[in-house]
């Protein structure tokens, strides 16, 4: 039986509502021990050393001991009861703090960047503040910034959608502050970093490298074939070589132009040297799934192609399976069945995504997601651009499914903030050199139809020029594995 739409929205409020932390009590102790292992992996913090710091979590203030003798602590205030109760009616303030003396970076000029956390801007403290007995003072709640951004709870706490039913990036508070083109999550890492090697001069951070999460959601195949598609490339994009192919298609066992866009970003691919994730489609038609068939010789002929280089190939799970696991179940079996593969990760269609969608993802036992990005705008949506496992406030617990970030879409500079190209790659520049200094994972999404597509000539390579010698991101051997 089909759902009522009433029954879709209680059922969504009712989502939502298990997303969202309990703000009529703190913060759980397990909850803000994630938060601190999150901080560690920032500051470069190995899974050993951080195994044996201890944690303690009073009603006020968490305090992290890093060796047992002496001194050698990290406090961490707790917002008290009454700010907590204003977030919860979506007063999100944002706060600011200074860098650590010694910092010495043009990116790291500006201050940090501390949402959900009331600051006195005339009066900016540090960060981290050194105590007369040597330990170090946090006097903003970085804790509970930290995990709200990483799960998205300003999310939760808006009812602004677009006609998608996504939350648009220009009502996020990141679009609002000016602070969305910059890793925040990850530069409080960095700092962390400073605290602890003040603390022990002779440890060393793991060292920090840019890598790579280059990814194809494969939308439209020209299959089955429409005349009014293949007329397009033509009359739209001034490519009748790809319309005869489109037709030519249709009586031989050629590929249709968009199918043959696929073995082209391969190819790619291979001739730089990085290694490509190649998301499916496995949805019935619909006004915006093309509901081509994930079985078709051509289609499997092309993913034989993907794999025999050993590229990834993974889930792009159609539109209308955003909250719905049951349509989410029923896609992600047929796409296993028909990709082949055990550790499958992917990304929502339309980049239509909730922090609900996690759940339904890990229901699903899927490895990843890669759907946390904004459409409208590029940047950090998450405030990271390093994979974490997140954190479920219903369940008290991680989630066993990884997040990588979405940094950049194909269409966002072109047809969404219509940017003028040499702006458009300074800026992706800026958001690849933040990566960087971060050590996280430039993840970027680039269709298969734009190569087809004129105003997107050069992009694609030009963006490809800003990384020249790059690592790719490894999926680590399980989920738990993670760190």
């Amino acid at each position: 039986m089909r759902e009522t739409h009433q029954q879709k929205l209680i059922q969504a409020r009712l989502d939502k509502k298990s997303c969202q932390p309990d703000f009529a009590r703190p913060l759980t102790i397990e909850a803000r021990k994630y938060a601190v292992k999150e901080l560690a992996r920032r500051s470069g913090v190995s899974r050993e050393f951080f195994n044996a710091w201890q944690i303690d979590v009073a009603s006020d203030h968490t305090v992290v001991t890093i060796v047992p003798d002496g001194n050698k602590k990290i406090y961490f205030q707790h917002i008290a009861a009454e700010k907590l109760h204003d977030l919860s009616k979506a007063k999100l303030p944002v706060g600011e703090a200074l860098w650590p003396h010694g910092v010495r970076n043009a990116l790291f000029e500006q201050n940090f960047v501390i949402p959900f956390v009331e600051t006195d801007y005339e009066r900016v403290r540090p960060l981290f503040e050194v105590r007369e007995d040597g330990s170090f003072l946090c006097k903003h709640d970085l804790l509970l910034s930290l995990l709200f951004t990483l799960c998205r709870v300003e999310e939760t706490l808006s009812d602004v959608r677009d006609e998608h039913s996504r939350f648009p990036a220009s009502a996020s508070l990141a679009i609002k502050y000016g602070f969305l083109e910059r890793p925040i999550v990850d530069e409080l890492g960095v700092a962390f970093e400073h605290v602890i090697r003040a603390l022990l001069p002779a440890w060393r951070p793991e060292r920090r490298m840019l890598r790579m999460k280059l990814t194809h959601d494969i939308d439209d195949i020209g299959i089955p074939f429409r005349l009014r598609s293949a007329a397009a490339h033509t009359l739209k994009r001034g490519k009748p070589r790809a319309s005869l192919r489109d037709i030519a298609s249709t009586f031989s066992n050629s590929d249709p132009a968009e199918l043959a866009q696929v073995r082209i970003l391969a190819d790619i691919s291979h001739a730089r040297g990085f290694q490509s994730a190649f998301f499916w489609k496995g949805s019935h038609r619909t006004a915006r799934d093309s509901g081509y068939d994930i079985f078709d010789p051509k289609v499997q002929r092309t993913i034989a192609y993907i794999k025999e280089r050993e590229f990834e190939v993974g889930v792009h799970p159609g539109y209308d399976t955003f909250e719905s696991l049951t349509a989410l179940s029923a896609e992600i079996d047929r796409l296993r069945a028909a990709l082949a593969v055990k550790k499958i990760g992917g990304r929502q269609h339309y980049l239509r995504w909730s922090p609900q969608t996690w759940h339904d993802w890990e229901t699903c036992e899927l490895f990843y997601d890669s759907s946390v990005g904004f459409a409208d705008y590029f940047g950090f949506r998450a405030g990271t651009a390093i994979p974490y496992r997140p954190w479920s406030f219903s369940q008290n617990r991680e989630l066993n499914l990884i997040e990588i970030p979405l940094i950049v879409m194909d269409c966002t500079p072109v047809k969404y903030v219509r940017l003028p190209k040499i702006e458009a790659l300074h800026r992706i520049g800026l958001c690849i050199k933040r990566t960087a200094l971060v050590g996280g994972v430039f993840t970027l999404l680039w269709h298969n139809n734009p190569l087809l597509e004129p105003e997107y000539d050069g992009w694609y390579e030009s963006i490809l020029d800003l990384l020249p010698s790059v690592q790719d991101y490894s999926l680590p051997d399980s989920v738990q594995s993670l760190w």
